[in-house]
């Protein structure tokens, strides 16, 4: 769901070519004027949290195909937060890409640690679940903040998309997920 709701509209404007999703908000909240109090990186956050609850769910199976599948589909979700091609290249030393370069390796160790280690305990599945979804919670936010610059910048209103609803929505499902986890696993996360 979180996934979904990075990759639909998140600022809702009348014409179509002004509507931005959560991942167009990644690289255009830097050129917005008075955007800057937000960091675009943190637009991406709900994808890199999509893609540790894929290589979460796939570690808790067994060694099989479909571990390693749902491993690589991780690996795959967590490379669109990579900076596009020529600016990939040059990231690690370019101060507009760096930060976006090196959070998206640290979801690829993450991710890697996550097949290495095989199923977690319950106490670190539940605290990984949690932070994926305050990670999530951050843009929802972060939109908020600079929703005025953008309407500024289009000289009109702009609404709260449906990306942004289905975001909102993946991580109260999320933190309901998790306190239903320790609720009815309460000595194992002692």
């Amino acid at each position: 769901m979180l996934l979904l709701g990075h990759l639909l509209p998140w600022a809702a404007h009348p014409t179509a070519a002004l509507t931005r999703s959560g991942h167009e908000l990644s690289i255009s909240t830097n050129f917005t004027p008075g955007a800057g109090v937000f960091l675009n990186e943190w637009f991406l956050l709900p994808l890199w949290a999509s893609a540790v609850l894929i290589a979460l769910a796939a570690a808790s199976r067994k060694r099989s195909v479909a571990r390693w599948v749902g491993l690589g589909l991780g690996l795959l979700v967590a490379s669109l937060g990579l900076p596009a091609y020529p600016h990939m290249l040059t990231a690690y030393a370019s101060p507009d890409y760096r930060l976006q370069f090196f959070l998206t390796l640290g979801a690829f160790a993450l991710i890697a640690a996550i097949a290495l280690r095989g199923p977690l305990s319950p106490l670190l599945h539940f605290l990984l679940i949690v932070a994926c979804a305050i990670a999530a919670t951050v843009p929802l936010v972060g939109y908020l903040v600079v929703k005025p610059f953008i309407e500024a910048l289009y000289q009109g209103p702009i609404g709260v998309g449906a990306g942004w609803w289905l975001t909102l929505l993946g991580v109260g499902l999320l933190l309901v997920s998790a306190l239903a986890m320790r609720a009815f696993k309460p000595r194992s996360l002692l």
